[in-house]
């Protein structure tokens, strides 16, 4: 049996983030640049998931920088997915245009867009807050996509680099990590 003392001893132990939370953004401080490559399961793809291979895929070993090939896997092949994960090697840069009261952002303020998730989703960094899941629907892409209107503040100045792997099995049951650009993400693969 845990003693008091010993349970207040050991979560005075246990670093705590300090987290601020600001109308619909939360943030969690974390003062320098996340150390890369930052590495986050996407959420959009279940284990278990049947995907069809759509065009000829390198299968590796691993979705690291060591990763060597060990096979590939016709296009039209049905495959598993064990698990995904978006890698960003760099985060998108991106320039406050006008003020973001909810993040405390002011014109001329930089952001870092990580993970990008889709439908205006990421994982964010700006002055210290780290804001994860956030909706970055206010944010405009290089080509001008993005949401415009009067919700626009922000605008990505430059493209990072981000890959997402699929840790698949194929259907001998060999397993290895293919790219998505390999594999028909639409509902039903």
């Amino acid at each position: 049996m845990i003693s008091r003392r010993q349970l207040l001893v050991a979560l005075a132990l246990v670093p705590i983030s300090v987290v601020a939370v600001s109308g619909r953004y939360k943030c969690i401080a974390i003062t320098n640049l996340p150390k890369l490559p930052v590495t986050r399961a996407s959420g959009r793809v279940s284990s278990g998931n049947l995907l069809r291979v759509v065009q000829l895929a390198g299968v590796a070993d691993t979705w690291k920088p060591t990763r060597r090939e060990i096979g590939s896997v016709q296009a039209g092949t049905m495959v598993e997915v064990l698990e995904d994960w978006i890698v960003v090697e760099a985060p998108d840069i991106v320039w406050v245009s006008r003020p973001i009261e909810e993040m405390k952002l002011r014109e001329g303020d930089t952001i870092r867009r990580y993970a990008r998730r889709g439908e205006g989703w990421a994982d964010l960094w700006a002055n210290g807050c780290w804001y994860k899941q956030a909706n970055a629907d206010f944010m405009v892409e290089p080509d001008g996509a993005g949401c415009g209107g009067d919700r626009y503040s922000a605008k990505v100045t430059e493209m990072g680099s981000q890959m997402w792997w699929f840790h698949i099995e194929l259907p001998h049951g060999k397993t290895g990590w293919t790219l998505s650009q390999c594999l028909d993400l639409s509902a039903g693969g």
